[in-house]
C-alpha cells in the first residue's frame, strides 16, 4: 500500500462529505498497515472509500440493528458495483464469539487490503482485529495501538491472552 487510505479518505471527504444532522463525520482509524475500522458508510460514502484506496469491506453489523444504512445486501451490492470485495460477519456487542473472530481473521487473511471494518461506531470491528491479531502483537500492544485510534478494548486483554494460548497450543 503506497498511500494511507485512511488519510486520504479524511482529506477527500474534507468540505465534500459533511454528515448529516447529527452523524458522526466517517473517518476510517487505521489499526495496521492493511486495516482500518470505523462506523458504517452511507453508499456515497461507500464510493469515497474506495475512491480513497479501500479494496475491502467487512461488515460487522447485523441486518436489522437500529440507525444502520443499509442492510448487508444493500451493502454488498453497492461495493460489488465499485469493485470491492465484501464479507458479511455479524456480531453483537463488543466480546465477539470465537467463530466471529476465527471468521474475521480467515476475512483478513483473504480479502484484499486495504481493508475498511465497520459496525455502528467501529468498537466491535476494533475488538475483532485485536483478537483475531494476538499472533502478531502483544495484548499491550494491541490495547494501545487500538486506544490510539479511540476504541477501548482493554476489557478484552484477558480474553486475547487466552486465545493466544489456544492458537499456540493448536500449533504444537
Amino acid at each position: 500500500m503506497t498511500s494511507d487510505p485512511s488519510n486520504d479518505l479524511a482529506s477527500a471527504c474534507a468540505g465534500t462529505c459533511p454528515p448529516s444532522a447529527g452523524a458522526i463525520p466517517l473517518v476510517p482509524r487505521r489499526l495496521s498497515e492493511g486495516v482500518a475500522v470505523g462506523r458504517s458508510a452511507t453508499r456515497e460514502e461507500i464510493a469515497i472509500l474506495a475512491g480513497g484506496g479501500f479494496r475491502s469491506l467487512i461488515n460487522n453489523r447485523p441486518d436489522g440493528e437500529k440507525d444502520s444504512p443499509m442492510t448487508s445486501a444493500e451493502a454488498e451490492a453497492v461495493a460489488s458495483s465499485l469493485g470491492l470485495a465484501y464479507m458479511h460477519i455479524p456480531v453483537e456487542g463488543r466480546n465477539p464469539l470465537e467463530k466471529d473472530v476465527r471468521a474475521f481473521a480467515q476475512a483478513l487473511k483473504a480479502l484484499p487490503q486495504p481493508i475498511y471494518a465497520f459496525c455502528q461506531s467501529g468498537g466491535r470491528s476494533a475488538a475483532l482485529w485485536a483478537l483475531a491479531s494476538v499472533t502478531e502483537a502483544t495484548t499491550e500492544a494491541l490495547v494501545t495501538t487500538c486506544a490510539r485510534a479511540g476504541y477501548d478494548v482493554s476489557g478484552l486483554a484477558a480474553k486475547m491472552d487466552m486465545r493466544r494460548e489456544m492458537l499456540e497450543e493448536d500449533d504444537e
